[in-house]
């Protein structure tokens, strides 16, 4: 926020005061905090502010707020020369259809990476034979895991069971979305006719096996809010999350009786099942334009154009760790000559590998965005907690059966049929039919 402050005042004090425009910015905490409020606004609810002429927001509210007629079109303010120097995918999202009109405009985009405590890591290589750069599917972290598990476990024998968890991610409805479209099947493929639904039990049994079944057996876990908290005290070496925020990550590991130790980031490409496709996740915010006096869109347009500037896009990339959203700022080159001292900073190096990832993601993988549809935000809810919450329950229930004196393997046995899988998967099925229906 600090970050776009700066450049607000910069807007106001420079473009600003030669075209008689005044930019105030006024947060409302999260994204989510924003779009409560602005749907609020929408339906005149009592005590509610007024509708702001700019706003960043998901997909999702954008939809809502479009089906009641209250966003401008956006291709109106900008020329197709204009348009083509932003990256495509990025204006697309922005679409509520294919070839619809453009009514989110995409200002800061992340992807999904895998950071690694390369420190840590290596004394398990070491005695495994396991190496990071082995680490190139989902199956191949998923096996790494019970061996990291078994390893550490070993390291006191004194003591069954107290084997470590190598992995976490942040978005496990980032998972299932990306996971599914990886496996050939896209769960809601939004047509003029509606919404069709793609939800494939072969594509969700293996996302299953390869984060349910190791998280309850606790070669995964989720400790914290977030998994790079998880990284910090050293109950995970390694974690999915999101570009924008490599900057959390530790830089060192500090355990339980606060003995700590430096360590390593490496931040890698986000992974991919052995046999998928080459998909990753496209997310982060864009700026709706609400409609109001002609006077009013227009200088939303030329802020958001002046915003995103390609050396100004990149200065608001490097300062808040999203991509930046044009063509010319996401080349390698012109990221790393931001960065001259990266390598005097764990922190900076970091956030340069993770822009790094994103524009070669972006470049080279297919990315996946859902487009919103009635019933998307209640959809995503479900699938965020669907999963993730069957896993903790469970491995909850796995370890009070281990402390009643079941083996591992016999504490995990009744939640590793098919049959356990088939109830949970035709529950989910159902629960979302409900919510688009």
């Amino acid at each position: 926020m600090a970050a776009f402050d700066q450049l607000v005042a910069e807007f106001n004090s420079t473009v600003g005061v030669e075209q008689g425009i005044a930019v105030v910015s006024i947060s409302q905490g999260s994204i989510d905090n924003l779009s409560d409020c602005l749907l609020d606004s929408a339906n005149g609810k009592v005590g509610a502010q007024d509708l702001p002429t700019l706003a960043a927001i998901y997909a999702e509210t954008a939809y809502i707020l479009d089906q009641q007629d209250l966003l401008v079109d956006m291709d109106s303010y900008f020329t197709a020369e204009e348009l083509a120097s932003y990256v495509p995918g990025f204006l697309e999202e922005g679409r509520m259809t294919e070839n619809g009109p453009l009514m989110l405009f995409p200002v800061s985009k992340s992807t999904e990476c895998f950071a690694v405590n390369a420190t840590d890591w290596a004394a398990f290589e070491a005695a495994s034979g396991v190496s990071l750069d082995s680490i190139a599917s989902y199956e191949a972290l998923t096996a790494a895991a019970a061996q990291y598990y078994a390893w550490s476990d070993g390291l006191t024998p004194d003591v069954p069971e107290d084997g470590k968890a190598l992995y976490g991610r942040d978005s496990v409805a980032n998972y299932l979305f990306v996971g599914t479209a990886q496996l050939g099947h896209e769960m809601f493929r939004v047509t003029s006719d509606g919404v069709a639904l793609d939800l494939d039990r072969d594509a969700f049994k293996t996302l299953w096996d390869n984060y349910y079944v190791p998280f309850i057996n606790g070669y995964f876990t989720a400790v914290s809010n977030y998994r790079s908290e998880d990284m910090k005290t050293g109950a995970i070496l390694s974690m999915t999350g999101s570009t924008s925020g490599v900057s959390y990550l530790p830089t060192a590991v500090t355990t339980s009786d606060d003995v700590s130790h430096d360590i390593e980031i490496v931040v890698k490409r986000p992974l991919n099942f052995q046999n998928g496709k080459k998909v990753a996740v496209q997310q982060g915010a864009g700026y709706c334009v609400v409609k109001g006096t002609e006077a009013e869109q227009y200088a939303a347009a030329q802020f958001l154009k002046w915003f995103t500037e390609p050396e100004r896009n990149l200065s608001f990339s490097v300062s808040s760790g999203y991509s930046a959203v044009t063509l010319l700022a996401n080349g390698e080159q012109a990221i790393r000559d931001r960065f001259p001292d990266a390598g005097n900073s764990p922190k900076k190096k970091s956030v340069l590998d993770a822009l790094l990832v994103s524009a070669q993601v972006y470049t080279e993988d297919e990315t996946y965005v859902t487009k919103p549809f009635d019933g998307s935000r209640t959809v995503r809810d479900i699938l965020s907690g669907a999963m993730s919450d069957a896993a903790a329950t469970d491995r909850a229930a796995v370890l009070e059966a281990m402390a009643q004196g079941q083996t591992r393997e016999e504490a995990v046995a009744p939640f590793c049929t098919d049959e356990y899988f088939d109830n949970w998967f035709n529950s989910l099925c159902e629960e979302v039919k409900q919510a688009i229906k």
